[in-house]
């Protein structure tokens, strides 16, 4: 053997040892993980570590419902399909724990008026912002009054939609039919207004 094929097969085998370690000592990434009702679930907070050091997180919607969280080689093939075609059925991520977002058209404003004035008097200069993952069948923005301070925000749970739509201070709305929905104001007391 000639020296140069003796320093090309040494340059190939330090190049596989390299590659070898590199991945011996990527670590693996853990996701959020739920499928059908279970992504409902409030108190349950599963996690799944991927096989895989190149694998990602994902979580799937059927328009703003969740219906399943995970790693992405360990979703089914019918649901995956959504996140390799880049819908926005499909959230993908490469940090631990990141699958905790909602579709990306799940913007609602996000403040509080006894923090920034402008969510209570000049709420078109908030800037909207994704809403966590919801864990109620449909997701929506709120905005409340209380004791003079006005919140905005996500309803992500049922018991936030409930306590929302039973105050006659609070308006719930769909941010899939107006974009900034609860950037509206409405007056104290009436609930006449509910989009």
């Amino acid at each position: 053997m000639c020296r140069l094929e003796q320093l090309a097969l040494a340059a190939l085998l330090a190049a596989v040892l390299l590659i070898h370690n590199a991945e011996a000592n990527q670590e693996t990434r853990t996701c959020y993980a739920c499928e059908g009702i279970n992504c409902q679930r409030t108190s349950l907070a599963q996690e799944q570590k991927c096989l895989n050091a190149l694998d990602y997180c994902v979580t799937v919607f059927d328009k703003f419902t969740v219906v399943v969280k995970g790693c992405s080689l360990e979703v089914p093939s019918d649901l995956r399909r959504r996140c390799d075609a880049n819908t926005v059925e499909c959230h993908k991520c490469n940090t631990d724990h990141c699958n905790n977002l909602g579709q990306p058209n799940y913007v609602c404003l996000q403040c509080d008026s006894s923090k920034d004035a402008n969510c209570a008097s000049a709420a078109s200069s908030v800037t909207p912002t994704r809403c966590p993952s919801p864990t109620a069948q449909n997701s929506y923005c709120y905005v409340k009054y209380d004791g003079g301070v006005t919140t905005r925000g996500c309803a992500t749970t049922l018991a936030d939609q409930r306590s929302c739509y039973a105050s006659a201070n609070c308006m719930l709305c769909s941010p899939g039919e107006l974009k900034s929905c609860n950037s509206v104001d409405f007056q104290p007391g009436t609930r006449a207004l509910r989009l």
